[in-house]
C-alpha cells in the first residue's frame, strides 16, 4: 500500500464511514463568470523581465464559482474546457500519483536524475498543487522551478522550507489562450503531467510549438498522461442490490425501502449506463480525446527527437473484496490466500441465528488443525455447512430461516476459499501469468507468490516497435510497481471513480442540454413527460450519481484496504434481527451470482497511462 500524507497537506475530513466522500449539497446555481484570460506570478524566483512585468487585470486564477456545491474554475468553457471541479477531495488525489512516482521510481523523473546530473531550470505545466516540483526541489538542490497552472491552488511558499521556497515560482495562465510568458530557450527540462484531459485536440500543435520554443537545445520533455475511464459494475453485483433496494427478495422476507422509486434498468447494458454516456459526452463535446495514451505519440513525435515511448501501462481492477464485517456478527480473519473467512460471533446475536445450544460456528481466529471448517458445538449447522461445501446440499429444514442464511453465506465463502486455493496453487506451479481477459497483451508480474500483478503492460502490434526501442522498457519500473501489495489496487480504483465524480457538473451540463431539447433517448433511463424540466431532471441526476457512489463504495471496499494496513474498523451499532436477515440473504445472493457468472476473465483496467520522453536537439 502506498502511503501519502505530506506534512504540508492538511486533510479536513477523516470520515471512515464514508470513504468516498458525501454527495455534494445542493446550492443555488450561480452563473458562470466571463473574464478575459490572465497570467500572474507569485513566489520568490524572479524569472525573465517579460514574466516579471506581465500582470493580470482580473486575477482570475483566484476566482472560482460554485454550482450545486462544486467548486469550479471561472473560465468560460470555450476558453478552458477542463471539466473537473477543484473540491478538496478531488484535488488531494494528486498526492496518490506523486507518492506512486516516488515509491516506484525512487525519483521524480523517469530518467533518474541525481543531484549532479539534474537540470538547472525546470518548467512544470499543469502543476496543480505543485507536489512534483516540491519533491524534485528536495532532490535537486541546485535547480530552480516554475510551476504553471490556470488556477491558484499551489502549496503556499510560507509552509515550505525557505531553501525550497526560494527556488520555486508559481505562475498562473491559461495556456490555451496565452503564449508561455518566457524567453526562447529558457528551460532545460519540462515536466507535463495529467494535462491532456483539459486540452482540445486541435490545440496540441500550438501547445507543443510553445513548449519547444522555451526549451534549450538538448533540453528534455517528460509527459505522463492517462485515459479517462468510467469504472462499471457487472450485473451479477448490481442486480441483487437493486432487488433489495426495491424491497423485493426471492423469499419475501424483509424489506429495504431506501430507494422506493428505483427505475427499471434491466434493458440497459449496465446499471449506470446513463452516467457513462454523459461522461463520454463531456469529452466529445469539448473536443478532448479521452484516450491520450493512443493519441499523443503522433503529436509528440512530430515535435521532439530521440523519443522514448514505452507501451501503454495499466492497473488492473482489484478483485472483489470480502464483505465488510457486521458489528457483533462477523469477524473477518485474513487467510494466507489473501481472502477472508466469515466467522459469526456468538454474542449480540438474535436467538434465531443460533442453534438449540445457543451457538454458531466458532469465532476462533484460526481453524484448529485437521478441521478446515472450524469447531462448532452445533452438529446440525456444521453438517449443513460441510454438506454445502462438498455437494451443494441445502441446510437442514429444522434450522431457523436466519440460521439457514448464515449457513449459506459461510458455506459459499469457504467453498470460494477452497476453489481459489486450487486456482492459486496451479498458478503458482505454472510459473507464468496470463491476462485472460479482453484487450491485447499479457500480464507481466510475479507468479511465484500466486498473486495477480498490480500493473500490466498492454502492447498492441503497432506498439511492439515503440520509438524508444529496447531502452524504453527501462523507463517503467515494472518490478517496483509489481511489488505493491494487491490491496493497493483498491486505491487506484478509488482514484478513477473519484475522477468520474469530479466531472459531475460537466456531466450535468450535458444532461441539461438533452433535457432542453427534450431528447427522447432519455426515456430509456426512466424520463417521462413530467421529467423534462431542469428541477425534475436534476433530482433524477443527483439520485443516479448518489447510487453510483454507493455501489462503487461497496466495490472499492476501502475498509479492506485500511484494515490490511493495520487500521481498525470504525465502530457501528449492531444490526437488528430484520437487518441481519436481509444482509445475510443479500450477501448469499451476490456470492451465488458471482459464482454463476465467473468466467475466469479479468475486469478491464481501472487506470491506463503512458510515459513519453523526448529531446530538443536543435
Amino acid at each position: 500500500m502506498i502511503s501519502f500524507s505530506p506534512s504540508y497537506i492538511s486533510h479536513s475530513r477523516r470520515d471512515s464511514d464514508d470513504m468516498m466522500g458525501p454527495a455534494p449539497l445542493a446550492s443555488q446555481r450561480q452563473p458562470r463568470l466571463s473574464c478575459s484570460s490572465a497570467t500572474t506570478h507569485t513566489g520568490s524566483h524572479t524569472g525573465s523581465s517579460d514574466s516579471r512585468n506581465f500582470k493580470s487585470a482580473h486575477r482570475k486564477e483566484n476566482q472560482f464559482i460554485y454550482r450545486n456545491g462544486s467548486k469550479l474554475h471561472a473560465y468560460d468553457r470555450d476558453k478552458a474546457p477542463y471539466p473537473s471541479s477543484f473540491d478538496r477531495q478531488f484535488v488531494d488525489l494528486q498526492c496518490l500519483d506523486n507518492a506512486l512516482m516516488l515509491y516506484s521510481k525512487g525519483n521524480t523523473s523517469f530518467l533518474g536524475f541525481d543531484a549532479k546530473s539534474a537540470p538547472k531550470r525546470c518548467l512544470d505545466l499543469g502543476c496543480g498543487l505543485g507536489l512534483w516540483i516540491i519533491s524534485s526541489a528536495k532532490s535537486w538542490p541546485e535547480t530552480t522551478f516554475v510551476g504553471l497552472d490556470m488556477v491558484n491552488i499551489q502549496v503556499p511558499h510560507s509552509v515550505l522550507d525557505p531553501e525550497i521556497a526560494d527556488r520555486i515560482e508559481w505562475v498562473h495562465s491559461n495556456i490555451l489562450r496565452n503564449r508561455l510568458p518566457y524567453e526562447d530557450e529558457e528551460f532545460d527540462f519540462v515536466h507535463v503531467g495529467s494535462l491532456a484531459l483539459g486540452i482540445p485536440e486541435n490545440k496540441w500543435h500550438s501547445l507543443f510549438e510553445e513548449i519547444r520554443r522555451v526549451m534549450k537545445p538538448g533540453a528534455v520533455i517528460e509527459m505522463v498522461e492517462e485515459d479517462a475511464i468510467f469504472p462499471i459494475l457487472p450485473r451479477w453485483y448490481t442486480d441483487p442490490l437493486r432487488a433489495h433496494s426495491r424491497g423485493i427478495t426471492p423469499t419475501g422476507h424483509g424489506q429495504r425501502l431506501s430507494f422506493p422509486h428505483m427505475p427499471d434498468t434491466s434493458k440497459l447494458e449496465h446499471e449506470h449506463e446513463m452516467l457513462e454516456n454523459l461522461f463520454n459526452d463531456v469529452w466529445s463535446n469539448r473536443f478532448i480525446n479521452p484516450t491520450p495514451t493512443a493519441m499523443l505519440p503522433g503529436y509528440f513525435g512530430a515535435f521532439f527527437e530521440r523519443v522514448l515511448s514505452p507501451p501503454v501501462s495499466a492497473w488492473l481492477s482489484p478483485p472483489f473484496a470480502p464483505f465488510a464485517p457486521l458489528p457483533g456478527v462477523h469477524e473477518f480473519v485474513p487467510s494466507p490466500l489473501g481472502l477472508s473467512t466469515i466467522f459469526p460471533a456468538n454474542d449480540q446475536l438474535p436467538p434465531e441465528a443460533r442453534d438449540a445450544g445457543g451457538h454458531l460456528p466458532s469465532s476462533q481466529p484460526v481453524d484448529p488443525p485437521g478441521d478446515p471448517l472450524g469447531t462448532s458445538p452445533s452438529t446440525t449447522l456444521r453438517t449443513s455447512v460441510e454438506g454445502s461445501i462438498k455437494g451443494g446440499l441445502s441446510p437442514s429444514p429444522s434450522m431457523s430461516s436466519l440460521q439457514r442464511e448464515v449457513a449459506h453465506v459461510i458455506a459459499l465463502t469457504r467453498r470460494e476459499s477452497v476453489e481459489n486455493a486450487s486456482t492459486l496453487s496451479l498458478t503458482s506451479q505454472s510459473g507464468s501469468y496470463s491476462s485472460g481477459g479482453s484487450g491485447s497483451g499479457s500480464g507481466s508480474g510475479s507468479s511465484k507468490t500466486g498473486k495477480r500483478p498490480s500493473v500490466m503492460l498492454m502492447q498492441s502490434p503497432d506498439e511492439s516497435s515503440s520509438m524508444g526501442g529496447d531502452k524504453a522498457a527501462s523507463i517503467i519500473p515494472v518490478d517496483n510497481v509489481q511489488a505493491q501489495e494487491e490491496h493497493s489496487q483498491y486505491m487506484h480504483l478509488y482514484r478513477s471513480v473519484m475522477w468520474v465524480i469530479s466531472v459531475k457538473e460537466a456531466m450535468w451540463d450535458e444532461l441539461l442540454a438533452k433535457v432542453e431539447k427534450k431528447d427522447p433517448r432519455l426515456r430509456r433511463y426512466g424520463w417521462t413527460d413530467e421529467d423534462y424540466t431542469e428541477q425534475a431532471s436534476r433530482s433524477k441526476f443527483e439520485f443516479a450519481v448518489e447510487l453510483y457512489q454507493s455501489d462503487m463504495r461497496g466495490r472499492i471496499s476501502l475498509w479492506n484496504c485500511a484494515v490490511q494496513n493495520g487500521w481498525n474498523m470504525p465502530p457501528r451499532d449492531p444490526p437488528s434481527k430484520a437487518e441481519l436477515f436481509e444482509e445475510m440473504q443479500l450477501r448469499r445472493e451476490i456470492m451465488e451470482a458471482q459464482r454463476l457468472a465467473d468466467t475466469g476473465e479479468l475486469e478491464p483496467p481501472c487506470r491506463r497511462f503512458r510515459i513519453l520522453v523526448g529531446y530538443k536537439e536543435s
